[in-house]
């Protein structure tokens, strides 16, 4: 399958030492994030002066929802509002669409017979691991940063706003502060929005 930017930064969030997702307290503005990202480079989203403005439609079954939300809404609103909207269905719609198209196995269930969790695994790590790569050449890699990949700078810019450490460590976003700002602005206003998004869920946890 083609993989979109949600499947990519699932995958890629997916530790296969430890058999679990990481970076789940900013995972959902993560996967929204990169959504409203593939809407873009698909044409159907457009940027008026910070605000988003919705056309056209799509059949794929995590992007539509997102779609909908932005063509149901009363008034243009600004990209962190729909960053931060609906994160934890925007998690499902990717799970089950890896699991339907058999990129990972996810199964329901309790630990300790109490609390529901899910377990997932992935059918294929070479997968992951070549999107690994391809985001580590992205990252430090020699080719310009114009002649990068849209789609393979969104990778990479996603997940350092989105702090997803496995992909662009803390060092990474020192070492190489100059290359993700410049493949930020390849991408867009949702890079932005999803740092805001992350600074006020960290703000959030620190005033408890």
């Amino acid at each position: 399958m083609e993989l979109s930017l949600p499947a990519r930064l699932f995958l890629l969030a997916y530790d296969p030492k430890k058999r679990r997702l990481t970076n789940r307290t900013h995972l959902g503005v993560l996967l929204r994030s990169a959504a409203l990202t593939e809407l873009v480079f698909d044409g159907q989203l457009t940027d008026a002066d910070g605000r988003v403005v919705a056309g056209g439609a799509t059949s794929d079954p995590v992007l539509s929802p997102v779609l909908a939300d932005v063509a149901a809404g009363t008034r243009p609103r600004k990209w962190q509002s729909w960053v931060d909207r609906r994160t934890s269905a925007t998690i499902a719609a990717v799970r089950e669409q890896l699991a339907a198209s058999h990129v990972i196995r996810a199964e329901r269930r309790k630990v300790l017979g109490l609390f529901p969790v899910w377990s997932i695994e992935l059918r294929d790590t070479r997968l992951r691991s070549k999107l690994a790569e391809n985001a580590r050449r992205t990252l430090r890699g020699g080719e310009p940063v114009e002649r990068v990949d849209r789609r393979d700078a969104a990778v990479v810019a996603l997940a350092a706003a989105g702090l997803l450490g496995n992909v662009v460590s803390r060092g990474d976003r020192r070492q190489y502060k100059r290359r993700i700002d410049a493949l930020s602005e390849q991408v867009g206003p949702t890079v932005r929005a999803l740092r805001k998004a992350v600074q006020s869920q960290q703000a959030a946890a620190a005033s408890g």
